[in-house]
C-alpha cells in the first residue's frame, strides 16, 4: 500500500519542475494542480495503452487524476493505484505529488451484485435509490464506508486526496419519477446529504481521506 497523501509541499515542487505549465490552486487546500487532469472513465488495467497513458501524463506534468468505483467496475482505479505505485516506487513520481480523486454512489456492476446478494439476506444498504434495471444509487454511511474501504484497497492507498459523492441528484429525479412532493423529496435530499457528510468528515478523522464534496 501506498502510504501518504497530496501535500502542498510536494505539488509545489511537482508544479516547478514543470514551468511551461500554470498550476492552480486547488480550492483552500494549499495543494496545486495541473489545469488539465486524467480522467479514469472507460480505462482500466487491462489495456498496456492506458498503462503508457498515465504514466506519460503524470510524467509530463498532470498530477490530478480522476477516476471512480464504478468507471470500468473498478478496474480503473485499479490503473491508476498500479502506475502510481510503480511510478512512486522507481522515484519518477512521488505518491504525495498527485492529487487522486475517486468518487462513490453508483451501485452497477460487481457491486449491484453485493447489493442483490444483501438484500437477498435481508441486510440490503439503507437509503437505496432503485434508479433502473442493474443500477441502483446510494450515499447512506454504511455503503460509503464499505466503498472507501475497496477504493483504498483497488487504488493501494492509505489514503484519499479527495472524495466525491457521485451523483447524489439522482435521489431527486427518482423521487420526481416515484411522485413524491418537491418540498418533501427536497427535506429528504438534505437529509441524506448531511448523513452523507457526517460520515465523510468521520474518515477524514480516521487519515481514510483529506477532503471531500
Amino acid at each position: 500500500m501506498l502510504s501518504g497523501y497530496a501535500t502542498p509541499e510536494a505539488t509545489a515542487a511537482y508544479a516547478a519542475a514543470h514551468p511551461e505549465i500554470a498550476y492552480r490552486p486547488l480550492g483552500s487546500t494549499g495543494l496545486l494542480v495541473s489545469p488539465a487532469g486524467f480522467g479514469g472513465y472507460r480505462v482500466d488495467i487491462h489495456s498496456h495503452i492506458f498503462h503508457d497513458a498515465l504514466a506519460l501524463a503524470l510524467q509530463q506534468g498532470v498530477n490530478l487524476v480522476d477516476t471512480s468505483a464504478n468507471y470500468a467496475d473498478g478496474s480503473s482505479e485499479e490503473l491508476v493505484g498500479t502506475v502510481l505505485r510503480r511510478l512512486h516506487d522507481e522515484g519518477a513520481v512521488p505518491r504525495e505529488a498527485v492529487v487522486v480523486v475517486t468518487k462513490g454512489g453508483y451501485i452497477q456492476g460487481q457491486n449491484y451484485q453485493i447489493s442483490q446478494q444483501r438484500q437477498t439476506e435481508g441486510r440490503g444498504w439503507p437509503d437505496l435509490v432503485r434508479y433502473g434495471p442493474e443500477l441502483e444509487h446510494c450515499i447512506h454511511p454504511q455503503f460509503l464506508e464499505d466503498q472507501i474501504t475497496r477504493s483504498l484497497q483497488r487504488l493501494q492507498m492509505d489514503t484519499l486526496d479527495v472524495y466525491l459523492l457521485h451523483n447524489p441528484e439522482y435521489y431527486l429525479s427518482w423521487a420526481k419519477r416515484e411522485g413524491k412532493g418537491l418540498p418533501a423529496a427536497r427535506e429528504e435530499y438534505a437529509r441524506r446529504l448531511r448523513l452523507a457528510f457526517a460520515h465523510l468528515q468521520e474518515e477524514v478523522a480516521r487519515g481514510r481521506l483529506r477532503c471531500y464534496g
